[in-house]
């Protein structure tokens, strides 16, 4: 009999049958249904893996090109690591002032199956804030540098969008949130003013892996995020994935990661209530079906109402128009409906205008005591298949019988 307590690193024959019976419990939890569960297990379809350094490398590498730059912009370094254990916010000994800025620098992944090759990039899942405090910073990229909003000590955590509110509160179950494998590993790197000028102190002695320049080259961007319009709490990096083209076009490319922006609006729902918008799609999420959890990936508009419910409107790469399911995520399962309202690859690369009526869609595929329109969504997932997409809104509007047409 086998001793190991991996059956899959021993090479022996009885392991096979226990590995799939296990995975297949593990995507059937994560809410697929059973035959598209098997379909995952069987395909080896999902893309490969990209080469990421190891936690020794990346780590001691950076540390070297440290101690060679000697940066005196460079106040303070602390290496941290969240792994499986940590339940959720970790105290990493580093305290900010309010307004200093700290930069992130990232390895490691979040699996949701090692063996489909199915994980999110640490940037996805990293957060940070001073201790106990709003807001709470996510980068959505693998470097990102946060300015402390508060003086204090300053945690981290990881969060797959588990958070229930902006407190920081995880709403996975203990149990379940503990076996998610994860390691993700970095270093904060604390400057004295600008982050940007002790990144550049840093990158002229070399550079691993290419995160120092990446993150100069994040802070030097133009992107922007459109007035009025905000990150929803659990998702962060907002300029990453959108920014704002001017004349009330605003672009979405969404890469291994995942977004949503929120602006506020107060709209009576009632009968007519009408959101409008154009929208060109350069480039799809997904090949696949977005209906099941490992192929969600998806270019949305949606509205959220005033009972928490939310419903977005998509462009899917195959289902048909019309096709209408409660989100796949399990956090979002009980909140978040989609509907496919167009289809295919035909009219990429087109402006194409589209109307939905909010108070039949909601009274048909919702059906609960809403009274009003909370806010306007703007979604851009690409975290389960790691495709790139790609679109621009334009010309967003509410309208309703006898009012004026609000402009988003």
């Amino acid at each position: 009999m086998c001793t190991l307590p991996d059956h899959r690193d021993c090479g022996c024959q009885h392991s096979t049958a226990v590995d799939r019976r296990d995975l297949l419990k593990r995507l059937t939890a994560l809410g697929l249904t059973l035959p598209f569960a098997t379909a995952v297990l069987d395909a080896r379809t999902i893309a490969g893996a990209a080469s990421f350094l190891d936690r020794a490398e990346f780590i001691d590498r950076l540390d070297a090109l440290i101690a060679r730059a000697k940066s005196p912009e460079l106040l303070d370094v602390r290496v941290f690591e969240i792994t499986s254990s940590d339940l959720p916010w970790k105290d990493i000994d580093l305290t900010l002032a309010k307004g200093q800025q700290a930069t992130f620098l990232l390895g490691g992944r979040l699996w949701l199956s090692r063996e489909q090759d199915l994980w999110a990039e640490p940037g996805v899942a990293f957060h940070a804030r001073t201790r106990g405090t709003r807001p709470i910073y996510n980068p959505m990229s693998n470097t990102g540098t946060m300015t402390a909003a508060h003086d204090g000590p300053i945690e981290v955590a990881r969060s797959f969008a588990e958070f229930q509110n902006e407190d920081g509160e995880i709403w996975t179950p203990t149990d379940a949130y503990l076996k998610t494998e994860v390691r993700i590993y970095g270093l904060a790197l604390v400057w004295r003013k600008s982050a940007l000028d002790g990144l550049r102190s840093l990158l002229a002695h070399g550079d691993v892996g290419g995160v120092i320049g990446a993150e100069i080259d994040r802070l030097e961007t133009s992107r922007k995020l459109p007035e009025g319009w905000n990150n929803l709490y659990m998702l962060g990096g907002g300029p990453v994935i959108f920014n704002d083209l001017g004349g009330g076009e605003i672009a979405c490319e969404p890469l291994k990661n995942a977004g949503i922006l929120q602006r506020p609006v107060s709209i009576e729902l009632k009968p007519g209530t009408k959101l409008n918008w154009r929208w060109i799609v350069e480039e799809l999420p997904s090949r696949l079906p977005e209906d099941q959890l490992t192929s969600h990936d998806y270019l949305s508009i949606g509205a959220e109402y005033d009972d928490g419910q939310d419903l977005t409107y998509f462009w899917s790469s195959g289902l048909p128009v019309g096709k209408a399911f409660r989100c796949p995520i399990p956090r979002w399962t009980p909140i978040e409906s989609h509907m496919a309202v167009r289809s295919g690859f035909s009219e990429l690369g087109t402006w194409v205008g589209d109307e939905r009526d909010l108070y039949a869609d909601y009274h048909d595929h919702i059906g609960g005591p809403a009274k009003s329109v909370v806010r306007i969504w703007l979604l851009g997932v690409s975290v389960f298949q790691r495709r790139r997409g790609s679109c621009r809104f334009g010309d967003i509007q509410i309208s309703q019988p006898g009012a004026e047409t609000l402009k988003i």
